[in-house]
């Protein structure tokens, strides 16, 4: 009698686990990484666009709703001193180039994002800004507020 309850009782727990392992797992929702994943693969806008065209020097970006996007045949270089030119993809001249600051002095920093052929603004990781950010291009020289993100 005793060896059948615990037969029984082995079976019992068998069971169960193998309900509970052939069962598919409970859907998890959006962690804040997953968040920012597809955020950051969207756009952004500028809060505020400065210009009302840009520069005419400026080759290889357009305008368009807010968003600063890159031309057919032109691509994003990243420089060693915090910035991003835009430069040909086959020649590699550069047209100019862009950087973000904070704007407010002493706020912390700001740093250019490029995704999926755009450009935009960010508040820095490890010291972020406590105001808006401001791209701004610079070609031969003369700089060029465009927008505040």
């Amino acid at each position: 009698m005793r060896r059948l309850h615990l037969v029984a009782a082995g079976t019992l727990i068998l069971s169960a686990l193998i309900f509970a392992y052939s069962q598919s797992p409970a859907p998890s929702p959006q962690t804040g990484a997953t968040l920012t994943r597809i955020e950051q693969s969207r756009p952004v806008k500028a809060k505020k666009v400065l210009v009302k065209g840009l520069p005419k020097k400026l080759e290889g970006i357009v305008l368009d709703k807010g968003v600063f996007k890159l031309q057919p045949g032109y691509k994003f270089v990243p420089q060693s001193d915090n910035t991003v030119a835009v430069g040909l993809k086959v020649g590699g001249g550069v047209t100019g180039s862009f950087d973000c600051f904070c704007s407010k002095e002493g706020g912390g920093s700001c740093s250019a994002t490029t995704v999926g052929g755009t450009i935009s603004c960010g508040k820095s990781k490890t010291n972020p800004c406590s105001d808006d950010c401001v791209l701004r291009t610079t070609i031969n020289g003369a700089e060029t507020r465009l927008a505040i993100f």
